[in-house]
């Protein structure tokens, strides 16, 4: 075939699996088996595709077709402007999770124009593919960094990134807030399992090629927040904060956790408008 037949036959076969976006996603992964950018396909409409290209081609359409999320084909995801690797060992970072490092820089700024200005410890907990710690540690040159995460798999994604884009990042493995226990941090950050069970049954079929460990939040999705409520005072310092992503629907009752063990809240909205982020103090 030549690149515009099969450029047409990747948007048929993922049309005909219900895949949204299917003109890009094909377009996306024929320019990755050319090792071209995606402009050059246009430029270069009539080459014939070899053999070899054909087949893997039609491998990668077939892939995506079985709702494999186009970020674990091509082995990468964009997150605050840094390219991560990504495979089944990690969640895929969101765009929505970028809220969260925006806030937690406008904070930083902030107290170092209060005079503030000094070395910070930050953990990260349930780190996954490092993309938090490690835009932390990227814009933020006097932050001192540490990823935990349970899955010493998601671990080695995330130290695989920090070497790639050149940060320092320490990784600890362990549940949730343990490895980071009996130390006091300036700003604690999470993007915690959040989803229901309820919920995780209705997800896109994309979802469950994602590691569930990354979604399930118990029950009502709502047990890592209890867990950090209870947890958190002792491992922060006296003007130490908290700022944790949350599901849009979840901010009344994280914010009643979080007060009752004494803390003062605030939500942050998404670009959306829904809740999804939130600083306790």
């Amino acid at each position: 075939m030549k690149i515009r037949d099969s450029m047409r036959w990747g948007e048929s076969e993922l049309i005909k699996k219900g895949i949204e976006n299917a003109r890009f996603d094909a377009d996306l992964l024929l320019a990755e088996v050319l090792k071209k950018r995606r402009d050059r396909l246009y430029l270069e409409w009539d080459r014939n595709l070899s053999e070899q290209e054909e087949a893997s081609y039609r491998k990668v359409i077939f892939r995506r077709a079985a709702n494999e999320p186009l970020q674990y084909i091509l082995k990468r995801q964009e997150f605050m402007g840094l390219e991560f690797y990504v495979d089944e060992r990690v969640l895929i970072p969101r765009a929505d999770s970028e809220i969260l490092i925006e806030k937690w820089l406008e904070i930083v700024k902030s107290e170092n124009e209060q005079g503030q200005g000094r070395l910070i410890k930050v953990a990260d907990l349930c780190t996954g593919s490092g993309a938090l710690a490690i835009s932390i540690a990227h814009y933020c040159p006097s932050a001192e960094v540490v990823g935990t995460d349970l899955s010493s798999g998601a671990l080695e994604v995330a130290r695989q990134n920090a070497e790639r884009l050149g940060v320092p990042v320490q990784w600890r493995e362990g549940d949730f807030a343990d490895p980071i226990k009996g130390e006091y941090w300036d700003y604690i950050i999470t993007n915690p399992p959040y989803v229901s069970a309820e919920d995780y049954g209705q997800c896109a079929p994309e979802i469950f090629h994602e590691p569930s460990i990354a979604f399930l939040g118990g029950p009502d999705g709502l047990d890592f927040y209890r867990r950090l409520a209870e947890e958190a005072r002792p491992l922060l310092t006296p003007q130490g904060k908290l700022l944790m992503e949350i599901g849009w629907d979840q901010a009344e009752a994280v914010c009643t956790m979080f007060r009752m063990k004494g803390f003062e809240t605030q939500v942050f909205p998404d670009l959306a408008g829904r809740d999804r982020v939130i600083l306790a103090r």
